[in-house]
């Protein structure tokens, strides 16, 4: 193929998985990454007491297999975490027994195959004779999930949500971050963080990249940035409108995270807060039980119940109210706003056009958990979108 210089904008999962694949077909890439560091919304920290925490994305979930070949590829293993990400107890609300959250889910899975298209799950919920503390703790759990209500997740989501399911979901050991610290290495000096663009212009055969006072003259541009931030970019002419309505199709939920080293090592568990729309769980690392409870929640009323964007002191009142068991260390707390993020304000995509409307125009790609289909909101519909555009570069070239 003819020789081709490519700047990939984004270091997140989407955006090295594009730059890897597409250096390793002998292309010159550049990486232009706004924020310190790379692995956008998958960060992983150490806590004071040793604990490896996700600040984002965490669970590895069953056919994640675009995830799993790096994980592989790099020889960095899994943290099993000796918990079940998917049967969680549900605690406060109506209140739940497990023979009638079972029937519920038996009652769901009946429906979910004559269900017309385009029905909500929340409609699906509403029209079907469940009992009241299931379908409270079910939808609660949707929501937490799918970091958006109800009304805005397709009934098939309800297929995955609803179940308790005794799937390993496993994290990388050491962190999920370790993936991208690892593309990033074998990319070397082709990744430039701290280097916002800021600015793109562009003709059907080639763009001119401005980030960080350079100029970088390019023959194509992948766009592996979230929708919500797009608008930081001037393009000049503006981007082209097929790539624009898809952007603009793109809607995200919200989400924040919350940490809480413990006094006592407890045992493995997962605790879904059923009225407050979060849940929390405790899980093994890398020698035993790690001293910490997670905790996560999902959709724009949960963070508002909570004053989430006041900071974490009403969710800490909550947890301690939830988790009586726990040996809370709460000065200790670590917490994490995906709305307050300047390089996101938001969690992961809940609305987005169909997959062919991310088809190249003029010399932008687009990649990004937002362009995916079943895989989307995902750490693995990221690499596997990074993984399709270089696809679609080198099969032009």
């Amino acid at each position: 193929m003819a020789a081709l210089r490519i700047a990939v904008v984004g270091a997140g999962f989407a955006g090295l998985a594009a730059a890897d694949a597409l250096a390793a077909a002998g292309v010159d890439v550049v990486v232009l990454e706004a924020r310190d560091r790379v692995g956008g919304r998958v960060w992983s920290r150490e806590l004071e007491n040793g604990a490896v925490v996700e600040m984002g994305a965490e669970f590895i979930l069953p056919g994640d297999d675009a995830l799993l070949s790096y994980v592989d590829r790099f020889g960095l293993g899994l943290w099993g975490k000796d918990m079940l990400y998917g049967d969680r107890e549900p605690r406060g609300g109506v209140g739940v027994g497990p023979a009638a959250m079972h029937e519920a889910i038996v009652q769901i899975g009946e429906a979910l195959p004559t269900v017309a298209t385009g029905t909500s799950a929340a409609a699906l919920l509403d029209s079907l004779p469940l009992d009241p503390g299931a379908s409270e703790a079910i939808s609660s759990r949707q929501d937490r999930g799918a970091g958006c209500t109800a009304d805005r997740v397709d009934a098939s989501a309800l297929a995955g949500l609803a179940a308790h399911s005794s799937d390993i979901c496993p994290s990388v050991a050491g962190g999920n971050q370790r993936v991208a610290l690892s593309l990033a290495a074998e990319l070397g000096s082709a990744v430039h963080v701290s280097s916002p663009v800021d600015r793109i212009s562009w003709n059907d055969d080639a763009a001119v990249v401005s980030a960080a006072g350079a100029a970088i003259a390019v023959d194509r541009v992948v766009l592996a940035v979230p929708a919500s931030v797009l608008d930081r970019i001037a393009f000049d002419p503006p981007l082209p409108e097929s790539l624009r309505s898809a952007y603009a199709a793109v809607g995200y939920g919200n989400a924040a995270k919350l940490f809480v080293p413990l006094a006592e090592t407890p045992p493995t568990s997962a605790v879904l807060s059923v009225p407050e729309r979060y849940w929390t769980w405790t899980a093994t690392g890398a020698d035993g039980v790690q001293p910490v409870v997670n905790a996560f929640a999902g959709s724009a009323p949960a963070l508002a119940r909570l004053d989430v964007a006041d900071g974490p002191a009403t969710w800490l009142a909550s947890l301690a109210r939830l988790r009586p068991e726990l040996a809370l260390l709460p000065d200790e707390a670590v917490f994490k706003d995906w709305d307050a993020d300047p390089w996101v304000g938001a969690a992961y995509s809940c609305d987005r056009p169909a997959i062919s409307a991310w088809a190249p125009a003029g010399p932008f790609h687009a990649c990004g958990e937002h362009t995916c289909d079943g895989n989307a909101a995902l750490m693995d519909g990221a690499l596997a979108s990074g993984l399709r555009v270089a696809d679609e570069i080198l099969g032009d070239g």
